[in-house]
């Protein structure tokens, strides 16, 4: 784990200790274990997860009206889950199994800093167009991209739920300074939400895939396990708070970091941008689809 080396209001590992037996988000590891030993089964078929699916009459009901919603744009209604597959594959049908059973297990608090249903739309947004982005990337990420995604931002929740006071401090100390949550966040915690994320995901036992895309997801130039799929979610997370009119608290002053233009191979800071911004009409569809 990587620290920023500032003189902050706290000592990184006082914080850390703080939320070593923290018990929040308990069920996260467990829907992604369970989708994933799921959809990677050796005899996985398209008949035995539209049973399995089909098992749940009100996941059934939302994989349906989310495979309906303008997310899709599909010229012909879908009204079982073997035409859902048949159309959209197995990896759309998998990201959307994955954010509905994400959300119902998800329980936050809200208050005038944080909306609960935004940060999952936001988390959902994020991983919607980081699949669509490395797809047409030409990378293949195998669902790694939406996954990474929904869990980006896990580590605001942790600072949120359990360091509440912390969490207005560093919203506090943002605006008076006029810098960006980000760099709030090392001024008072010695470390930031990317830290927490991957101290996150090492006690969750995930692919070091993803630990190494939490804690870099702002900063990608420091990835070493997957710098392609980093790069990706960050230009993603990026987008969304671009896009996002009504703002995102945590995401205010988002900076893109220009080794993504390298590690992407994009010609230009200019191309990195045109590219983007193709991608708006994207984020207001998935926005309007109501999966949560």
């Amino acid at each position: 784990m990587i620290t920023q080396e500032i003189n902050s209001r706290y000592k990184p590992e006082d914080i850390l200790k703080k939320i070593q037996n923290v018990t929040i988000l308990p069920l996260v590891p467990k829907v992604l274990q369970e989708i994933s030993q799921l959809f990677n089964a050796p005899d996985i078929s398209t008949k035995k997860i539209e049973k399995l699916i089909e098992k749940d009459p009100s996941t059934t009901l939302k994989v349906l009206s989310v495979a309906n919603s303008s997310l899709y744009g599909l010229k012909r209604g879908v009204n079982n889950i073997g035409t859902a597959i048949l159309i959209l594959g197995l990896n759309e049908v998998k990201s959307i199994l994955t954010s509905i059973k994400m959300a119902s297990v998800l329980k936050m608090k809200a208050d005038k800093y944080f909306d609960p249903d935004k940060f999952l739309n936001h988390s959902i947004i994020v991983g919607v167009l980081a699949q669509r982005m490395s797809k047409d990337l030409g990378f293949n990420f195998d669902g790694d991209g939406f996954v990474a995604g929904m869990l980006h931002d896990m580590g605001i929740v942790i600072i949120h739920e359990h360091l509440t006071k912390e969490f207005l401090e560093i919203t506090d100390f943002a605006a008076t300074n006029n810098i960006s949550f980000l760099e709030a966040e090392y001024k008072i915690l010695g470390l930031s939400h990317q830290e927490i994320g991957e101290f996150l995901t090492n006690k969750w036992s995930l692919p070091l895939v993803f630990s190494d895309a939490l804690q870099f997801h702002h900063n990608p130039g420091r990835s070493k396990e997957n710098n392609y799929l980093t790069s990706v979610l960050h230009i993603a997370d990026y987008a969304s708070s671009r896009f996002d009119e009504t703002g995102i608290l945590w995401d205010a002053n988002y900076s893109i970091d220009k080794s993504a233009i390298d590690t992407l191979h994009f010609l230009s800071c200019d191309v990195l941008n045109e590219f983007i911004e193709a991608y708006r009409q994207d984020y207001l569809e998935i926005s309007k689809s109501k999966i949560i």
